[in-house]
């Protein structure tokens, strides 16, 4: 959970130790919440990553190497000969697939995995 979101939930008066006590470790957390993940998919093998990108469907595929070739979303939609809604949608439902939140994940984990003994779906 946020720390903002932690704030606004208790109020913030008479907080002020716990709040400092957040700040000083902010990786530890609450019973009830998850540590934070800043690459999406940090652990996750090469071989799980490779099993990942062939659930990808053909046209979802194609999208996927524009974007780590780092095109943006509506020069690879004209390069695919789609409408930029469609191959948002198409991004959207890589993001799933990969388990990544955004562009910059999508590269990160999986920049070394674009052509190494993957094939088109």
């Amino acid at each position: 959970m946020a720390l903002f979101e932690k704030l606004k939930k208790r109020g913030a008066f008479g907080q002020r130790r716990t709040v400092k006590k957040e700040i000083d470790s902010p990786h530890e957390t609450d019973e009830n919440s998850n540590p934070p993940s800043f690459a999406g998919t940090p652990g996750i093998a090469e071989e799980e990553k490779r099993e990942r990108i062939s659930q990808l469907t053909p046209r979802e595929y194609e999208l996927y190497l524009l974007l780590l070739e780092g095109f943006t979303l509506k020069e690879s939609a004209k390069q695919l000969l789609v409408k930029y809604s469609t191959a948002n949608t198409h991004m959207t439902d890589i993001y799933k697939k990969l388990g990544v939140r955004s562009r910059a994940e999508l590269i990160i984990n999986y920049r070394n995995i674009n052509g190494k003994g993957t094939q088109a779906p």
